[in-house]
């Protein structure tokens, strides 16, 4: 992003820009700003909201101006009004949407919302110490991946380590849940590349629910997803991927391109920290167990004692 008022902070290569027209936003800084999280960029920074009405979109006159051909010329609004920032979507081809649903008109911000408009994704923060936010958010930004916004490889690994050194020294046991995604390439290939975001983005949506608080998901890369569970013995790890499985394959997904459905496949594992006393092996063996889960025909799971949990493939893609 580059900013055209210099007091305004940049996010470098976005080509997201702030305008300077005294017409649509007021020259006072209101309490809201913007922070782009999707595509990442490379130094991330704040765009502050005025006081008055702001319009996104791609035509160069808009307040800010997104460079993505998703994003029609004027896509929505942003408005201070009655102590609270609105966002309107003006009629835009592909829509706006606030956490995963599809905007309503004059739907109210209370801070911390992501915003999707196109294949661009903004975080929505309001509070007397935005800064405090802001630092925060870069922070949490690094451990998590952008699109799906589960928790990133860089941040997996560590917390393996972290995991297999407790459930030694704590005599509790340690699952994990290795996720392949069946034929995302073909959704790719098929739908483009766009598409295969949304499916990615409501995967995660979906499992999310199921998991207990104490579990993490993580995004290992591509459509391959880690589940990691501590004190929790196999047959607990087991009950937690079938109700993914379940959830996935229940009904199809709703996509720009229309329905499509998608399941899954995994492999599960367990560990007392001792038997598959690192990060690598542990992985390898969730991963080989995964593998025999596609080789038995997908939207299965596949665990450590050999015996598989096969499902209906019907839904399979």
């Amino acid at each position: 992003m580059t900013s055209r008022d210099p007091s305004h902070n940049a996010i470098a290569d976005t080509r997201i820009e702030l305008s300077g027209s005294a017409n649509a936003v007021s020259t006072t800084d209101g309490p809201g700003c913007l922070l782009q999280i999707y595509p990442v960029p490379d130094i991330p920074g704040l765009m502050r909201l005025g006081s008055g009405r702001s319009v996104l979109g791609r035509d160069d006159t808009c307040d800010i101006t997104i460079d993505d051909s998703s994003v029609s010329r004027m896509h929505a609004t942003v408005e201070w009004s009655n102590d609270t920032y609105c966002i309107t979507d003006l009629n835009s081809t592909n829509g706006s949407w606030i956490n995963g649903t599809k905007l309503a008109p004059q739907t109210p911000l209370a801070g911390g919302e992501l915003i999707r408009l196109g294949n661009t994704i903004l975080k929505f923060m309001m509070s007397p110490d935005e800064e405090v936010q802001y630092h925060k958010f870069v922070h949490e930004l690094m451990a998590r991946d952008s699109l799906t916004n589960t928790f990133n490889r860089a941040w997996l690994m560590p917390l393996l380590g972290r995991e297999l050194k407790n459930c030694r020294q704590e005599s509790f046991e340690l699952s994990i849940v290795f996720i392949d995604i069946d034929r995302f390439k073909r959704t790719n290939d098929k739908c483009g590349h766009l598409i295969g975001d949304e499916v990615l983005r409501t995967f995660c949506d979906r499992i999310r629910p199921v998991l207990d608080t104490t579990y993490s998901l993580c995004r290992f890369g591509g459509d391959e997803f880690v589940v990691v569970c501590p004190h929790s013995p196999l047959t607990i790890a087991e009950k937690v991927a079938e109700m993914i499985r379940q959830t996935i394959s229940k009904s199809p997904f709703q996509t720009q391109a229309g329905q499509l459905k998608i399941t899954c496949s995994m492999g599960v594992t367990c560990t007392d920290g001792h038997s598959l006393s690192d990060v690598d092996s542990l992985l390898s063996a969730a991963d080989e167990l995964l593998y025999r889960a596609k080789a038995q025909g997908r939207n299965c799971i596949h665990r450590a004692n050999g015996d598989a949990m096969s499902r209906s493939r019907t839904a399979s893609t």
